[in-house]
């Protein structure tokens, strides 16, 4: 391909990435299951190991494990709609405080811009047709939802046949590069479990706090809010934003402008806690990816993939940073991808101590 001019090259290069974006935007039903059964296989093996290493035979082992996790999955979805109900039971009511409320709004910024509250009503009518791109990105998403019938399918052939696979992959590489390719599937084995150990465990703190704070300022179905804002946070960075920002309009509908701008500073207070103390100490010490990286590939893979896309990318990041890490060639690819060089600057339990002097320097 060097015998071709450099605009040739790159014109070919960038016409292949095109082609690859295609392939991944028409195989999305095809793949997206498949991708999120992989990682649900990688969260459920450590388990399935510690059955088998108990002398459980391994189908049974993958029928366990698969089955705890769909009952845990089963009882939070039954506990999200048990705490919608009071909600979905109050909408007329609700409904009656959104108009007298937006109205109240809408007529305080006539007041405040000088506008015309006609004009505030076509911008509102503007910003309304806007939202059914975002209907529309959920209604995708719940289409794609359907294939979740196959992700318990997919899991119990991937743990069932986890070391085919394995050997399948040592068959395709060569014999001089089998320790590295085995290193990788050892850190990828441990890493992978470990960061989404980690974000369940965020998750599930994060519905504590949040519940906390919406009943300390008056919030109405505190618990129902804190769980839907933890759940966006599934979705690094991006996700306490969105989160809050839902629960916002309702409580700006619902309650009042006041009560939205306590909802604001407790935003502040919750995106500082998780994404300086909760996220770096309990997620990040595993996967550890530049945020500038992480916040493109959250956007790129929302324009592939929708939100099942934002869900997976980062993990499937922390594999590409492992073999990155472990290839020589892709080793700059790797330290780019990685936090590393930036520590002096991260604020984490360590760092804390070492500042005040608690934790002595390493060498």
């Amino acid at each position: 391909m060097d015998k071709y001019p450099l605009l040739v090259r790159n014109t070919i290069r960038l016409a292949f990435a095109f082609l690859i974006v295609a392939a991944l935007i028409l195989t999305r039903p095809l793949l997206v299951p498949f991708f999120l059964s992989i990682l649900l296989t990688y969260l459920l093996y450590p388990y399935a190991s510690w059955l088998e290493e108990r002398k459980v035979p391994r189908i049974l082992t993958n029928f366990m494990v698969i089955l705890s996790f769909m009952v845990f999955v089963g009882g939070f979805v039954y506990a999200l709609i048990a705490l919608s109900a009071s909600f979905t039971d109050n909408l007329s009511e609700i409904r009656e405080n959104v108009e007298k409320n937006m109205n109240v709004i809408k007529h305080s910024l006539a007041l405040f811009t000088g506008f015309s509250e006609a004009s505030i009503n076509s911008w509102l009518e503007s910003a309304s047709k806007t939202g059914e791109y975002v209907t529309q990105a959920f209604t995708a998403t719940t289409n794609t939802i359907l294939g979740v019938g196959l992700l318990p399918v997919y899991t119990f052939l991937l743990l069932l046949y986890r070391d085919k696979f394995r050997d399948f992959i040592s068959m395709l590489i060569p014999s001089e590069q089998e320790e590295v390719t085995q290193n990788i599937i050892d850190q990828a084995s441990q890493v992978v479990p470990k960061y989404l150990k980690g974000l369940v465990i965020v998750c599930l703190i994060l519905v504590v706090l949040n519940t906390l704070g919406f009943m300390l300022i008056g919030v109405e179905y505190a618990l129902l809010f804190g769980l839907i804002a933890a759940l966006f946070n599934l979705i690094p960075y991006l996700g306490t934003v969105l989160g809050y920002g839902v629960v916002m309009v309702i409580v700006l509908g619902t309650q009042g402008p006041a009560l939205a701008a306590a909802v604001l500073i407790q935003f502040f207070v919750i995106q500082f806690i998780e994404n300086n103390i909760l996220t770096p100490n309990i997620t990040g010490s595993y996967v550890q990816i530049n945020p500038l990286v992480i916040i493109f590939s959250l956007i790129a893979s929302s324009m592939i993939w929708g939100i099942p896309g934002m869900l997976i990318i980062i993990p499937y990041l922390g594999l590409f940073k492992i073999v990155c890490e472990n290839v020589d060639e892709l080793k700059p690819i790797g330290f780019l991808l990685g936090t590393r060089g930036t520590e002096r600057h991260s604020f984490t339990i360590k760092s804390v101590q070492r500042r005040f002097g608690w934790l002595e320097e390493e060498d």
